[in-house]
């Protein structure tokens, strides 16, 4: 645990958040390797499970090939409505402290959307240790890429996808949405991202030296140490000028005190004066149920996802 003060001194910014109460406690937000797998394991439980509704999976479709391609990571799955209905598509990027986590345990989680007319695209990225940013961003960009590009085959819209993912996914699809440059780089044409719903993220990625303590080992593991990387791998730093809507949502049983993370990203938004954001407390969630009951058969959180997602392609089917 880090005070905001002390943190403030490590961040590679030029401002501080005068939005949070002096005293206020920081802490990243980490899972334990115990509370991943446990994660896993409830996840992969679920993932069998098959509401009702016709849905059509195709699996361990390959979004990178040739030299350098990961042959286990470079995949995602598609879950749509049956039919050729166009569906809109969130692409689901999964957590696990950007060291842990498949795709293949959000099954359950697919299905549900595609139950309720939304695709859905789970993906996987290579790894820390393995690799360090910007890796892990670069493959969700592929990813996306690679949806765009060829969803329509699957009965998707490439004029209505979406950018999600919660723990470090949250991290991951907000800065796919405010940083273009990753998707820039594959020549998907910018406004390609219709809507992005990060979740209990970590926006602001600290320059940590190599031997930091505990769980916060992670932040060099992933990032590395240079203030410079750490700053641009921070959401909070591209919100300027920010166009994509977004609907961020955060567990109020802050077990991982992600809260302060949030509330920095806010105070950025604030001060830039960016529009058509929303931020949404998950109530009486922590950092692994706000996941978990996302796949129930009724999730109020999953609801206003899905409610997020409608507006927003009516809005968009408007300006046609």
């Amino acid at each position: 645990m880090m005070r905001i003060i002390f943190l403030s001194l490590l961040l590679p910014f030029d401002w501080r958040p005068p939005t949070l109460a002096q005293g206020t406690s920081f802490d990243p937000g980490l899972p334990s390797l115990v509370q991943v797998k446990s994660l896993d394991a409830g996840l992969s439980a679920l993932a069998q499970d098959k509401p009702d509704g016709e849905i059509k999976e195709v699996r361990n479709l390959r979004y990178c090939e040739g030299a350098g391609a990961d042959e286990k990571k470079h995949l995602l799955d598609l879950y749509l409505p049956k039919g050729d209905r166009k569906s809109p598509v969130i692409v689901w990027i999964h957590g696990g402290a950007w060291m842990h986590g498949d795709r293949a345990i959000y099954g359950m989680l697919g299905r549900r959307f595609a139950a309720q007319g939304i695709g859905f695209a789970a993906i996987s990225y290579r790894l820390s240790p393995a690799v360090k940013h910007p890796e892990h961003v670069k493959d969700c960009a592929r990813a996306f890429a690679w949806v765009h590009g060829h969803v329509v085959e699957h009965g998707g819209d490439p004029e209505r996808l979406f950018v999600s993912g919660q723990s470090a996914g949250g991290h991951l699809s907000a800065l796919l949405a405010l940083d273009p440059k990753y998707l820039d780089d594959l020549k998907v044409p910018r406004g390609a991202i219709k809507g992005a719903i990060p979740m209990s993220g970590v926006y602001v990625i600290p320059a940590l030296g190599e031997n930091a303590p505990g769980p916060l080992k992670i932040f060099p593991e992933a990032f590395g140490s240079d203030p410079e990387t750490c700053r641009a791998a921070s959401p909070v730093t591209h919100v300027k000028g920010c166009t994509v809507p977004m609907l961020v949502l955060t567990e109020t049983n802050d077990t991982f005190k992600v809260r302060v993370s949030m509330e920095l990203l806010k105070a950025a938004m604030e001060k830039e004066g960016v529009k058509g954001v929303e931020f949404a407390d998950a109530e009486g969630r922590d950092h692994i149920s706000i996941v978990l009951r996302l796949m129930g058969a009724e999730d109020p959180v999953r609801s206003k996802m899905v409610e997020f997602v409608r507006a927003r392609c009516k809005e968009l089917d408007s300006k046609k």
